[in-house]
């Protein structure tokens, strides 16, 4: 059962969700509205932030007399932890830390799914490619249909058809997993299972004192395993074995043991000093009063839940895959994408991405996605958060025996919702003060009468553009929309409302493109055409309609800043107008 939260706490909550605003008609794209903050642990929203955080954090972990948690959050721009909490508890085992700290080893659990596929995007460069098919490397994975009970999609894996990029984010089709069969632990007939046949048993798992299983167990039986679906199927299926045979392709290609890959081309470039695919020292981690887990031995499935971790080393690899040190900036770029939805509207997946979706964080109430990935192995929670738009990375690892006051996986996931809710608003504000000393402020090109003002003043997304003039036009009161410009020019009333949002571009020499997107319609607009239809925020469509219309190639809603070197910007150019604009004034 989770902590009940004072009234103090939910209040917080609640003053947080109470004070959003509705995006008021507009419809940003997708992603970062302003540039992440360089320096968000200067501002001051943050150490009130933290304070509210930290109690919260407090009144959930009251009462774990058995449970251990550490958490942190990190700007990738800066050294210093934005926010970091850990919790000792009065009970533990005397092998382990008896204080725990940001340097503390932890169980991974499925947090460890993140080294396969990055191990396999690191071989690009050998021409591996996550739409190869597996048989590919592991052509032996064709034999398991011997095994099956009949060749047919509902008893057999039609291997040649599932790619690499299928096992990362669960739409292989495949069996989720092998080692957890419950048959050999005991006379199970009061839930209605028959008396085991022991020719069955696996003979090993790694829990329960029993042996580890190895890449021979998995190929002499893994096909007696029928299939819950068929490769890309609509209904995604959480699969666990996936990833040892994503490990078993890289040990293919590179001829060495997968754990020594993600050690030499993932943790040593990342400096992650105290990950280990095998049990470190017991005096290195924290491990729960009576704990069996903390030395389970996965086997040959190690690479889907077996490795092991702390706050700092995780906030490393969170910080090496946003700043591009193990990808090119475009690899990252493409694997922090979702690949398919689940029955959830919240959350989709990526390879192998949980992506949580929220729109009830930011002041204007605009949709966020938290790139995370989840582990539990029983005892053990783990909890990895990348948050591109804002440039920062999560870590929650949390240990204890579970059961009524204890943590729990929920329990981590509900953490990361009040981190959440708690800190981003006051990075949000961080972000914007940021943005308005450098972008903000009145542009004008005398010789061609053309002004635009760009402000930071409200709870809307983006920056608000205003007095918009081009060569003595009224641009938001004779703007057609995307269409062709009628003969005589329109006086609209009332007239468009632009924001202005960044784009990824940058020349890395000064120059950052950003896009304009106008709007006609209230909020009440809004609402109400929408109410028309079966699905949530149809008007909202800036993705279709971004870069439509162009004079001699240059996009109307294209702006290109100059920034000076510490990160003011000195003008404008209004691409598609052809007019160039100098700051005059904050």
């Amino acid at each position: 059962m989770l902590p009940t939260l004072t009234t103090s706490s939910l209040l917080l909550s609640c003053l947080n969700l109470g004070a959003l605003a509705a995006l008021n008609g507009h419809c940003p794209p997708l992603g970062p509205v302003l540039p992440a903050p360089t320096q968000p642990g200067k501002h001051e929203a943050i150490p009130a932030a933290a304070t509210a955080l930290r109690d919260i954090l407090t009144q959930m972990t009251a009462s774990y007399n058995n449970s251990a948690v550490a958490i942190g959050v990190k700007s990738i721009h800066e050294t210093d932890l934005l926010f970091e909490y850990t919790y000792t508890p009065p009970n533990k085992d005397k092998r382990g830390v008896q204080e725990v700290d940001l340097d503390t080893v932890f169980r991974l659990g499925s947090l460890t799914k993140v080294f396969a596929p990055l191990a396999l995007l690191k071989l690009k460069d050998r021409g591996v490619s996550l739409d190869d098919p597996i048989t590919k490397y592991v052509p032996e994975l064709r034999a398991l249909k011997d095994q099956a009970r009949e060749d047919s999609p509902v008893w057999t894996v039609e291997w040649d058809e599932v790619t690499l990029g299928s096992l990362a984010s669960h739409m292989a089709g495949i069996p989720s997993d092998l080692i957890t069969d419950i048959a050999p632990f005991g006379d199970l007939s009061a839930y209605g299972y028959p008396k085991a046949n022991s020719s069955k048993f696996l003979g090993c798992s790694g829990f329960f004192g029993t042996p580890a299983c190895n890449k021979t167990i998995f190929f002499e039986h893994f096909g007696e395993r029928p299939p819950p679906q068929v490769p890309f199927s609509p209904q995604t299926v959480y699969s666990n074995i996936a990833f040892p045979i994503l490990s078993f392709a890289v040990e293919a290609i590179t001829n060495q043991p997968f754990a020594d890959f993600v050690a030499n081309e993932i943790w040593k470039p990342a400096n992650m000093t105290r990950t280990f695919a095998t049990k470190p020292d017991d005096a290195l981690g924290f491990i729960p009063a009576k704990d069996i887990w903390w030395p389970a031995d996965l086997g040959f499935e190690g690479p889907e839940g077996g490795y092991f971790s702390t706050i700092t080393d995780l906030h490393r690899l969170g910080d090496a895959i946003l700043q591009h040190k193990l990808l090119s900036p475009v690899q990252t770029r493409k694997w922090l994408k979702p690949v398919t939805a689940t029955s959830s509207s919240g959350l989709l997946v990526g390879q192998p991405w949980e992506i949580f979706r929220a729109e009830n964080v930011t002041s204007d109430g605009r949709l966020i996605e938290l790139y995370t990935k989840t582990g539990d192995l029983i005892s053990y929670h783990s909890l990895l958060v990348l948050i591109p738009d804002y440039d920062l990375v999560a870590t929650l690892l949390v240990a204890g025996p579970g059961g009524a006051g204890e943590a729990s996986g929920s329990a981590m996931t509900l953490m990361m919702s009040r981190l959440v809710q708690t800190l981003l608003p006051a990075v949000e504000k961080a972000g914007k003060a940021e943005a308005r000393a450098a972008y903000a402020g009145r542009y004008v090109d005398r010789d061609t009468n053309s002004t635009i003002t760009l402000s930071l003043d409200d709870d809307e997304p983006g920056f608000k553009i205003s007095s918009y003039v081009m060569r003595g036009v009224d641009v938001p009161a004779t703007d057609p929309g995307s269409t062709l410009p009628p003969a005589t020019v329109p006086r609209l009333d009332p007239p468009m409302r632009y924001r202005l949002y960044p784009t990824s571009a940058n020349s890395g020499r000064g120059q950052t493109s950003w896009r304009a997107v106008g709007t006609r319609a209230t909020a009440a607009d809004v609402e109400k055409q929408d109410g028309l239809f079966a699905w949530r925020m149809n008007s909202c469509i800036t993705w279709a309609m971004m870069d439509r219309v162009t004079f001699e190639f240059g996009a109307r809603d294209h702006f290109v800043f100059d920034v000076q070197q510490g990160g003011k910007v000195k003008g404008v150019e209004a691409v598609g107008y052809g007019v160039r604009m100098k700051r005059e004034c904050k």
